[in-house]
């Protein structure tokens, strides 16, 4: 998920049906969390603000008929979409439930892996969550983020950024804060007492096919929150300043890669709280 602080879930339940369209941007760092967080064979997975399930399908392919993936999502629509997903694709050891990851209500010491991808810094109480995560995990249980440290822009361009800032500042929008992807998961994991901390960043890039594809598919992210707090004016204004900047880059093969640099973070819960 990509969004500024205190998006609603109900943006999620918008984005749901045409989730991560045109580029597989969630799944390809999500399967990248889930080999991080080295699930075994018949081991429990938690996957938290598990989305559309890019984290859920392939934790689930590593655990195996033996291991189970219980996926837990705030988004009603999220919750239903991914149920129909499961089920379609025969994906037995997997199940989804609506659930508020910053107050997690399943069993203590349950699992023995968490999962949270690109969701921890769209929540206003993270260190409620991380705590959360810690309980959930049996003793020398492993747990793997992700948040995001910029918007995905065709070719970088940095221009499109500062646009994206001007029209968030007239609109009094949290996104017009520069600090909105400054999350550092790995301290958020030492403070909550886990260890064997592991920070690290993940580089992969995109090409859509034009402008308008890009377009749709910030749409599907939490950065519709912050399209839909714009007047008409502002958001008209915003789409075609960032299309002139965009358009005269395209290529026959698309437009010139984006560039993402999420960062990650592992850790373990310790043998012994004491």
């Amino acid at each position: 998920m990509t969004a500024a602080p205190g998006v609603n879930a109900t943006v999620y339940d918008r984005c749901a049906h045409g989730y991560d369209p045109h580029i597989a941007f969630f799944r390809t760092f999500g399967r990248r969390l889930v080999d991080l967080a080295g699930p075994a064979p018949g081991e429990r997975v938690l996957d938290v603000a598990t989305g559309r399930g890019a984290c859920l399908f392939p934790a689930a392919e590593r655990v195996g008929p033996a291991g189970r993936v219980d996926g837990v999502d705030l988004s009603v629509t999220m919750v239903e979409l991914l149920t129909s997903d499961i089920g379609a694709c025969g994906t037995a050891n997997a199940s989804v439930t609506r659930m508020d990851a910053q107050a997690l209500t399943v069993p203590e010491a349950s699992y023995d892996v968490v999962l949270c991808a690109f969701a921890l810094f769209v929540m206003p109480d993270p260190r409620a969550a991380v705590a959360g995560f810690r309980r959930a995990l049996r003793p020398g249980g492993r747990c793997a983020v992700s948040v995001p440290t910029a918007t995905l822009v065709p070719g970088d361009v940095e221009e499109v950024r500062e646009v994206f800032h001007s029209y968030a500042a007239r609109a009094g929008h949290a996104a017009g804060q520069r600090g909105i992807y400054s999350t550092d998961p790995a301290a958020l994991l030492e403070e909550a007492g886990f260890t064997d901390v592991r920070a690290s960043e993940e580089v992969a890039r995109f090409v859509f096919r034009d402008v308008t594809a890009w377009w749709e598919w910030t749409w599907t992210t939490g950065i519709r929150s912050f399209y839909e707090s714009l007047p008409a004016d502002l958001l008209e204004g915003l789409r075609r300043e960032v299309f002139a900047l965009l358009e005269p880059t395209a290529t026959p093969d698309g437009l010139p890669p984006g560039t993402d640099r999420p960062r990650f973070a592992t850790a373990r819960r310790p043998e012994s709280d004491g």
